[in-house]
């Protein structure tokens, strides 16, 4: 466990920050602190997902952001981290198993410089931290799809694996979930902190989010289904050119067939023009096809 305690310039509050805790190190804090048993017991589950519950001694928050290196993982667990928040007017202890630099960095830089005075300023920030990362990672999708949907539509050619395209609807899937369930806990937070314009920003960025998410979901579910379709059509063209084929020489078979018959009384095996008659007989059937075939608009 790494633990790491700063304090603000005026000390009005303590900020504890926690890395990769195991359960008898979270039962230590518990009783420094004081801590709800069952809140602990969410600070473990890996897959838990943002939420908010009011408290005697802490209020409790899990939230997730976005992994950097997410690569090509779809579950949550791939594609995010969790960050509990226990928190009270002079105190917040964050707790997470992967170390987030960058939120330590800017916040415990802001708490030193007197810009950060409060729990709730800290909140918010930690916060803003969270929603960045579904930004930045909303633009890295947006590119994805536009590049799948280059290449079906402009390049006409499907080169995208059907796998790619569900795993990016996979993704804007579980981002559009998480980002609900985060715009939770921030209305939560907007009825018990006062008025400000940060609280403001987060909630106008909150809906961005939500609402771009709700397009990129949409785009990856038709970007699947166009897919599909494009293959279906590309499967009905082969069928149609290979039944055109089958309409020429299923005739010809036939009546290949029947004159290959050896059968003793037939007229024309003996019949000087026969052979003739017989590629007289094809060529006319095949000319009849192709007529009707045309005008059919099959070709």
């Amino acid at each position: 466990m790494k633990l790491k305690e700063v304090k603000s310039s005026n000390t009005n509050f303590a900020w504890v920050d926690i890395t990769s805790p195991t359960m008898d190190d979270l039962k230590r804090v518990s009783e420094q602190y004081n801590l709800n048993n069952s809140n602990l017991v969410d600070c473990l589950e890996p897959d838990h997902l943002p939420k908010f519950e009011e408290g005697e001694n802490f209020n409790f928050i899990i939230l997730r952001r976005i992994m950097h290196n997410h690569h090509k993982g779809y579950t949550i667990n791939a594609l995010t981290t969790k960050i509990a928040i226990f928190f009270n007017d002079k105190t917040i202890l964050t707790i997470h198993r992967l170390a987030h630099d960058d939120i330590q960095e800017t916040c415990e830089q802001l708490m030193q410089n007197g810009k950060i005075v409060s729990v709730d300023q800290l909140l918010l920030k930690i916060i803003t931290k969270v929603q960045s990362s579904f930004s930045d990672f909303s633009s890295k999708l947006n590119y994805q799809i536009e590049d799948a949907e280059t290449r079906l539509f402009i390049r006409k050619t499907a080169i995208e694996s059907i796998e790619n395209l569900y795993v990016l609807k996979r993704k804007t899937g579980l981002c559009r979930r998480l980002l609900l369930l985060t715009g939770e806990v921030v209305h939560a937070l907007g009825h018990r902190q006062k008025k400000s314009f940060e609280l403001q920003d987060i909630r106008d960025n909150q809906i961005k989010l939500q609402l771009f998410y709700d397009l990129l979901s949409e785009d990856a579910h038709n970007l699947v289904s166009t897919y599909m379709s494009y293959n279906s059509q590309k499967a009905n063209d082969v069928m149609k050119v290979l039944t055109v084929f089958s309409a020429f020489f299923l005739p010809l078979t036939f009546i290949v067939g029947v004159y290959g018959m050896n059968f003793k009384v037939m007229p024309e095996l003996e019949w000087d023009y026969g052979y003739p008659a017989v590629w007289v007989l094809m060529v006319g059937v095949l000319v009849s096809i192709f007529i009707w075939v045309k005008r059919r608009n099959w070709l």
